[in-house]
């Protein structure tokens, strides 16, 4: 009986043994498979961490592919880089080229034809007393019309030199005495006359030659000597008498109109600055100021100006008081035909379907000044072309627009009163190229030159580009104007009442 006890307390204590190195066992693996757990929940964390990072890299790779295409492909259709720097491509097969272009004159164009230059200066008659072939006397046949051909010729000496002598004279009425006074055009102190300099000036600036070229010209074509010295003084003759004229035109560009405004960079001493144009239908100004904020904006159309104000979406105009606003649909447009060749669709259609509408308002607008529409027609189709707008806003992709769509969006939302206001006010241009016309010549003058390095240089800078761009507004001869102007020390010339 006690042996068996003794044996069932020690198969109990084996049992418990057993059971407790299972337990042990159990608990074991428990905590592997829990630490195992753990493990496997932090690397899928870290999975989708990492894809979360793929994806995110992926569409920045995309983002830049975009951007490197349109840097790539850009162009002067697609954004706004000059003409100029467009790279020449020609098909190395002629097949390939197009074929029923016309060069010259387009259709309909009316053509210009030279009928001489009316009555000569000089008749010169050619006579012929020998044969060119055997050296004989020959006749000459009255029967046979004589052929006539006019030259235009530079004379030998175009430049006249003219000694002014003036007497010294008293009034023994009131005591006055001083000498006769300089004729029109004659400056005192100055050796070269208001003709010449006007053409000087003209070269310089509406020619863009340097100083040096100038000089240069003076001496080769005219046949007299001038220094950099007599030429400075030239020029700040211009700015002395251009001075009181463009602050005429400040005053008439700040009076109610339509405005297009426009800002390039300008360099003086090596400082960059900035030139802002504002143009009407019959004069332009440019101003110098140090800074692109919408406070020299304010310095060139005035503080409460009541206008119709066309520009681009430089954030300088936002601030800008006026009494209706225009964007540049150019702008937009090189920015959507830059979309289409987008890698992503959706940017692709957006920019085809915005494009389709832009192009209805400029229909709407040619039928109206055909007079195929009236001002009311007019203001409807605004209306519709709106609405056809807001509908490509709202057929959003599953994935939603791409970046660049987006942005376009956003900037159309941002200025919506401001894109159609030509098919309100039809007198007012769907762009802004007007501005950019006016600017084109500084800016090519500034290629060449490299700028100026005084102030009162970068005043004149602006002021004959002024004067140059409003003489062609008007259909003025500049050259003739700036004679005029020079003589009357100041006064506007003929044409430029305001």
């Amino acid at each position: 009986m006690g042996v068996m006890t003794t044996n069932a307390t020690i198969d109990s204590k084996l049992v418990r043994a057993i059971a407790d190195e299972q337990l042990a066992n159990n608990v074991f693996m428990i905590e592997w498979l829990v630490k195992a757990q753990q493990q496997l929940s932090l690397q899928q964390r870290l999975i989708d961490q990492q894809q979360q990072q793929i994806s995110t890299q992926q569409q920045e790779i995309e983002k830049l592919k975009e951007e490197r295409d349109k840097l790539k492909n850009r162009n002067s259709k697609n954004s706004s880089v000059p003409p100029s720097s467009d790279p020449l491509k020609k098909p190395s097969d002629k097949k390939k080229r197009k074929k029923g272009f016309k060069r010259g004159p387009k259709y309909d164009h009316p053509g210009k034809t030279r009928n001489g230059f009316g009555q000569p200066d000089k008749i010169v008659p050619l006579e012929l007393e020998n044969c060119p072939v055997c050296g004989g006397s020959v006749e000459r046949d009255e029967v046979v019309p004589e052929k006539v051909q006019q030259v235009a010729e530079v004379v030998d000496q175009p430049i006249e030199i003219r000694e002014y002598r003036r007497g010294f004279y008293k009034c023994p009425s009131c005591g006055w005495s001083d000498y006769s006074p300089v004729p029109l055009g004659v400056k005192e102190g100055f050796s070269y006359g208001v003709r010449l300099s006007s053409i000087v000036g003209w070269l310089g600036y509406g020619g863009n030659l340097t100083w040096r070229k100038q000089e240069h010209f003076i001496e080769y074509v005219f046949g007299i000597p001038i220094s950099q010295g007599s030429l400075a003084k030239m020029h700040k003759w211009f700015q002395e008498s251009l001075e009181p004229l463009t602050q005429q035109w400040l005053k008439y560009i700040q009076q109610p109109g339509i405005r297009c405004v426009d800002e390039t960079s300008y360099c003086i001493d090596g400082i960059k600055y900035w030139v802002w144009v504002a143009t009407s239908n019959e004069v332009c100004v440019l101003m110098l100021a140090p800074t692109r904020s919408s406070a020299e904006v304010e310095k060139l159309l005035g503080a409460d100006f009541k206008g119709i104000l066309t520009s681009d979406c430089y954030s300088a105009y936002f601030r800008q008081s006026a009494m209706a606003k225009q964007k540049c649909l150019a702008h937009l447009e090189r920015e959507l035909e830059s979309l289409k060749t987008s890698r992503f669709q959706a940017n692709r259609e957006f920019a085809a379907d915005v494009q389709q509408v832009l192009a209805t308002a400029r229909i709407h607008y040619r039928h109206y000044h055909a007079r195929n529409l009236t001002l009311e027609d007019l203001g409807s189709k605004r209306t519709e072309v709106e609405n056809s707008l807001q509908k490509i806003f709202k057929a959003t992709p599953k994935k939603g627009w791409p970046y660049d769509a987006q942005r376009l969006i956003n900037r159309l939302k941002r200025h919506w009163e401001e894109w159609f206001t030509f098919l309100t006010y039809p007198e007012v241009k769907p762009d802004n190229n007007d501005a950019e016309r006016a600017l084109r010549p500084i800016v090519i003058h500034r290629k060449v030159s490299g700028g100026v390095r005084s102030d009162w240089g970068a005043e004149l800078v602006t002021q004959m580009f002024s004067f140059l761009e409003t003489m062609r507004l008007q259909g003025q001869n500049a050259i003739v104007q700036l004679c005029e102007l020079l003589s009357l020390a100041g006064r506007s010339p003929p044409g430029l009442e305001m």
